[in-house]
This record gives structure tokens, sequence and C-alpha cells, in this order.
């Protein structure tokens, strides 16, 4: 089973944020269960939906990092998905701006979305239907892993119902027929994403553990200790260490940027906000504060739905020593928005 969790609808220019594979093997049984966020250099887009920050996978690896682990999880297995399309279409342009082919053809997946109307008629087609169909509970849904491992649940229920159904065959003839041309070299592991949990709780201990750039051995060692108790495996410890040491950030008041922007000066949006862009546009165009199509020299101030952004527009306010600052500002330059 595979989900993945994107920054928008378009493959050819939105990017993976993260991906989840869950086995299931021909009887039914679910088993193992991968998912890493990936770093999509560019704006998150639609935050609300699968709530990935860009705090979060400002040190992920890039999809060209986990491309031979994910291969390596795939290979040799029927491709399933909900909406087979749209992640076949998402992980073949991926494959492709890593420089490999994805081996298996779309015609090629099973989708149990699909499959719905022949196993579920007269039910809903969505992931959350299916499971209310089976009695399933989806937990965390819009997260890639959640999302398919529940998937793995609905076809495993369908393999009950029909366990010679001809399609499991062909699916499985069709994945051992794939050419997987992607090294075997060792990748990088993937980093799951935990918006509370193990994981973060590490990152926490190994955040406080830093000293003036250097980490004992003993914090270390604890770090080890502490993740075989969590259960976390050793190889997300690894890349937790391989993490740059954090940097204390100076915080600036939002005091302290309304005192410098007056109106009269650019500002730049990045981000999809809670309100329709051009509703905000107008909102600050009355309050007398240009929005500016792009960042420049001559911009103020730029204003994120997610202060942490790694749009194009962040990235280049950043360089440009411009701030950067979170959604809520505008309630200092127009109030309640």
């Amino acid at each position: 089973m595979v989900d993945v969790e994107t920054t928008g609808l378009f493959a050819g220019k939105d990017r993976v944020a993260e991906v989840g594979v869950v086995h299931v093997d021909p009887d039914g049984a679910v088993g193992d269960r991968w998912e890493s966020l990936v770093n999509p250099r560019r704006d998150l887009g639609p935050q609300r939906i699968h709530g990935i920050r860009a705090e979060q996978i400002r040190d992920a690896p890039l999809f060209a990092d986990i491309v031979p682990e994910l291969a390596r999880r795939l290979e040799g297995r029927a491709f399933v998905a909900h909406n087979a399309s749209f992640d076949h279409r998402f992980l073949t342009a991926e494959f492709l701006r890593a420089g490999h082919e994805f081996p298996v053809a779309v015609d090629d997946a099973l989708c149990t979305m699909r499959l719905a109307r022949t196993f579920l008629p007269g039910a809903g087609r969505s992931l959350q239907d299916c499971c209310h169909a089976f009695g399933l509970v989806l937990e965390d849904a819009h997260t890639a892993g959640a999302d398919a491992e529940a998937t793995a649940h609905v076809l495993s229920a369908y393999l009950s119902m029909a366990p010679e159904h001809p399609a499991w065959a062909a699916a499985l003839s069709r994945a051992a027929a794939a050419v997987w041309s992607v090294p075997s070299h060792a990748g990088h592991p993937g980093l799951p994403r935990y918006s509370s949990g193990p994981l973060a709780r590490l990152r926490r201990q190994l955040a406080s553990a830093w000293t003036d750039g250097m980490l004992s051995p003993e914090s270390v060692a604890g770090l080890y200790r502490e993740a075989a108790r969590l259960g976390v495996a050793e190889e997300h410890v690894d890349a937790l260490l391989r993490e740059p040491a954090p940097a204390a950030a100076p915080v600036t008041p939002r005091s302290e940027f309304a005192s410098t922007v007056r109106p009269g000066q650019k500002l730049v949006l990045t981000g999809q906000m809670r309100r329709p862009r051009h509703e905000i546009t107008e909102r600050l165009g009355a309050a007398g504060y240009p929005v500016h199509p792009a960042v420049t020299r001559a911009v103020t101030l730029v204003i994120a739905a997610d202060p942490d952004s790694l749009s194009t527009k962040a990235r280049r306010a950043r360089a440009y020593g411009i701030p950067v600052v979170g959604e809520d500002f505008l309630q200092t330059l127009i109030g309640e928005i």
C-alpha cells in the first residue's frame, strides 16, 4: 500500500512532502509499515489538510535520498493505493526528477477506491467511507503512514471477501515483471512524522543535550537507550544525529515588526492562508499596505502562512535579510481576518 501527501494537486509542479508504505501479504495479513517526511524545497501548500509544518521538513531527506529505500519496499509487490492514479502520478514524477524510471504503469496499479464499486456497492468512495463500511477507524487522516495503513486494511477486507478474485493474481504477476533500475546502495532510512510521540520526544531530548555545539558520549548513549525503550529503530536515531546542531535564532517580537512596517511600504504574501489571497490583498491595500508580487530589496516584510516556509519567496527574503513572519501578523496590520 502506498500513500503520498503533496504540496498540491499537480505532479508537474507540486511535490511529495510525505510518503508511506505498508505491506500486505497475499493472505491479507497487514505487515511492515514505513513512512517518511520529504523536503520538497518549496512551499508546503494546503497545510490545513496534511498538517505538515515547514519546521518538520526542513531537515527531512530529499525525495532522491529515499528512492533506494522506497524502491526496496515496492520491488516485487503490487502497487496498491486509494485513488491510485494520483499517487502514481506523483511517484512517477519524483522518480524521474531523481533520475530513475518508475517501472510500474498506472494501468498495473490496484486502486482500492475503484474496487469499492465491486466490493462496496452503494457506499461512498473516500478512504474514510471505505473504512467506515468495514468498521475500521481511520486515525490521523492525511498522514501518509496512517492512510497507507488504512488502505492496507481495506484491501485485506477485499481479499477476505473474494480470495480468488482474478485481480489479485494479475497484480502480483505484473509486479513480478517490473524491472527496478534503482541502485541497491543504502539510502536515507526516512524520517517519520510524529507531531507528538517517540520521535518528537527524542528530538527534544537531543536538542537539550547540545552544549556549545557539542554532544557528549553520555548524551548519545542515553539517546539510544531512550530510543530502545520507546521502540524507535536505531536508524532513526542515526538520522537525528546527522542533523546539524540547532542554532539559537533571534526572536523578534511582533510589536517590533509593527513599529517598522508603515503604510506605503511593500509587503509580500506567500503560502495558502486561511482566507483567499485576493481578500487579504484587498484588505491590506485598503489599509495602505501595498502587496507586491515578488520579493525584491524594496520589500519590507514577507507574511507567510507558515513562518518557517521554504517557498521561493521566503528563501529569497531571508537571503536579503527581509523578515518573514506568520499569518497571525495580519491581525496587527488589519485586525481580525
